[in-house]
């Protein structure tokens, strides 16, 4: 039977996400490094413009007369000319930022929004200038932002690109393990299995097949020797039963009352040993394939007589009355069938309905036909409603597992069934087992 196992429960769903769990481990920091790295050689790209801005004014102040160029739109500009007293302030833009020291480094600082930077200029004889250049950082702050947002949606982009193909790759790998699987799940156990296609690659998918190919033919080994055993043993035990019974018969007609009454128990036991040791026979048969049909025209009505004085013991001991309804059209029903295979099919499920009905109750075995087939149906009653009948057919199914027998008579009755390809339903309604044989029937 072919399983299904939910999406994120699969060997590709796993694989895909370890594979893009490692990927986000390993590319999200990487991204994030390379980002901080840009984002400070952006910072300095602006800080190194804005020196160069300064020094071009710088070197073009004069004081005699005094002389000094106006910075770009958008740069705010202050120079101040320091003594040992005091600082004067030579000019200075609107909105330029209070300043409380002039501390000319080789970098920028920032005061709020604002990134400036401070030159100093030496001046012959007179005291040196500071020259201070300002520039809003909006921009490279609009350069920055711009930046994570590519490399945002570049990583969602390759992320979800990443995590499709490598859910390709996880089934495209795991491809020749799902015609394994494929392939396995409709094996089932016989006489002769089928086996896997062998994966051509040379990996875990390959030895996985030959793996299962070689456990299908142990599998093959152990079945036919355990067919064969049971062959063995059902003819073995037939012969002996077989004496045991007439012995016990003409014992029986010739002892008195009370020896009779334990003969009779013990020709019982031997009647149902051996009718088990016929169906221990029947399964190696069928089981082997070996099992052959003498298939000729019989009537119906001869074999439920037949099969109604087999069972007429085992229903007296339960006090269980068998109603037989014909149908009312008259004379018999012929079919083409192999009567004693038919028998025995008829046979156990008569057993099967008294077996599960309780003392007193009263089995219905019933014919009906019309031009083209004929239902033979046997209808007992139940203490309990069943409701999945289809698994009966099963091997070693019973309805209640703490009833006698192996579970195998409703799938014999099945099997010899289909090799006669007469259709076989079961159902249960109302507290009501039935069990149908649909017959193509012939013309006498």
């Amino acid at each position: 039977m072919a399983h299904t196992i939910p999406f994120y429960q699969s060997l590709r769903t796993k694989a895909a996400a370890l594979f893009f769990l490692a990927f986000v481990v390993i590319v999200l920091p990487v991204n994030w490094l390379i980002f901080q790295k840009l984002k400070a050689t952006l910072h300095e790209a602006d800080g190194q413009e804005l020196r160069a801005e300064a020094e071009k004014i710088a070197s073009r102040i004069s004081l005699d007369p005094l002389t000094i160029s106006l910075p770009p739109a958008g740069y705010l500009l202050q120079v101040n000319q320091t003594t040992p007293i005091e600082s004067i302030t030579l000019f200075s833009s609107p909105d330029f930022p209070t300043v409380n020291s002039f501390v000319t480094t080789s970098s920028y600082s920032l005061i709020d929004t604002l990134k400036i930077i401070h030159l100093k200029k030496e001046l012959p004889y007179v005291s040196p200038v500071i020259v201070s250049l300002a520039r809003s950082t909006s921009f490279v702050e609009l350069q920055i932002r711009q930046m994570q947002n590519y490399l945002l949606l570049a990583n969602l982009f390759s992320l979800l690109l990443a995590a499709a193909l490598i859910y390709w790759a996880a089934g495209k790998m795991l491809n020749p393990l799902q015609k394994i699987i494929s392939t396995a799940s409709q094996i089932t156990a016989s006489k002769k299995m089928g086996r896997v296609d062998v994966p051509p690659a040379s990996d875990e998918s390959q030895l996985l097949a030959k793996t299962l190919n070689e456990m299908f033919a142990r599998l093959e080994i152990s079945i036919k020797n355990q067919v064969n055993f049971f062959a063995s043993a059902a003819h073995e035990l037939k012969t002996p039963l077989a004496i045991m019974q007439t012995e016990l018969g003409v014992s029986l007609s010739q002892t008195n009352l009370s020896t009779q009454t334990i003969l009779a128990s013990q020709l019982h036991e031997v009647r149902k040993l051996n009718r088990i040791v016929e169906d221990f026979l029947l399964i190696s048969q069928l089981k082997s394939d070996s099992l052959t049909l003498r298939k000729k025209r019989e009537f119906i009505e001869e074999i439920i007589y037949a099969s109604l004085k087999s069972v007429r013991p085992l229903a007296v001991e339960k006090n269980i009355q068998i109603m037989l309804s014909l149908h009312q059209n008259g004379g018999t029903t012929a079919a083409i069938l192999d009567a004693e295979k038919f028998e025995i099919v008829l046979k156990n499920l008569l057993e099967n309905a008294i077996k599960y009905s309780d003392s007193n109750a009263t089995i219905t075995l019933q014919l009906d036909r019309d031009d083209a087939v004929a239902q033979l149906k046997v209808i007992n009653p139940t203490v309990q409603e069943f409701t999945a009948t289809e698994i009966l057919k099963g091997e070693f199914q019973k309805s209640n597992e703490h009833s006698h027998g192996l579970g195998m008579g409703l799938w014999i009755c099945d099997q010899v069934l289909r090799l006669h390809q007469f259709e076989f339903r079961l159902r249960c309604e109302n507290h009501l087992f039935e069990s149908c044989i649909i017959i193509p029937i012939v013309e006498i």
